[in-house]
């Protein structure tokens, strides 16, 4: 039996962790969160999962920092960090939108996020994004 995939996700807005984590148990992936920066770190930490979904705007450590600990880690540097924000965001002709600040997105890019996925998220961008994560390392 193939093992499952691990996923951790940390965001402040309990209904958000609630739906993502709903998604993917449905496409059987094990799910693990956090409700804070802080916590999402201690988490990956002792977790390790095999991809983080990593809200931008949390209390205690926002995900650029928390983004930028895991990868100067040894032990959390290979995770995969999917970055989640509400900053506003432009859709393309196929209606999948993209973050319009690109500094916003350079400056996640430079602490070590592999994609970023714009809120309010669609099941569909979450399903491909994660398996094309997960795929790309190696799962």
């Amino acid at each position: 039996m193939d093992p499952t995939a691990r996923i951790l996700v940390v965001d402040d807005d309990r209904p958000t962790v609630m739906i993502i984590e709903r998604l993917l148990k449905k496409d059987g992936y094990d799910v693990c969160t956090a409700f804070d920066g802080k916590e999402g770190l201690q988490r990956a930490q002792a977790e390790k999962p095999d991809l983080i979904i990593l809200d931008l705007m949390m209390p205690k450590m926002d995900g650029y920092e928390v983004c930028y600990r895991l990868k100067n880690d040894p032990d959390t540097a290979d995770i995969a960090v999917l970055m989640l924000t509400a900053k506003g965001g432009i859709e393309n002709s196929d209606g999948q939108k993209f973050a319009a600040r690109l500094e916003d997105r350079l400056r996640g890019f430079e602490v070590g996020a592999v994609d970023f996925l714009i809120k309010p998220i669609k099941a569909k961008d979450l399903a491909k994004r994660v398996k094309a994560l997960l795929w790309a390392g190696g799962f």
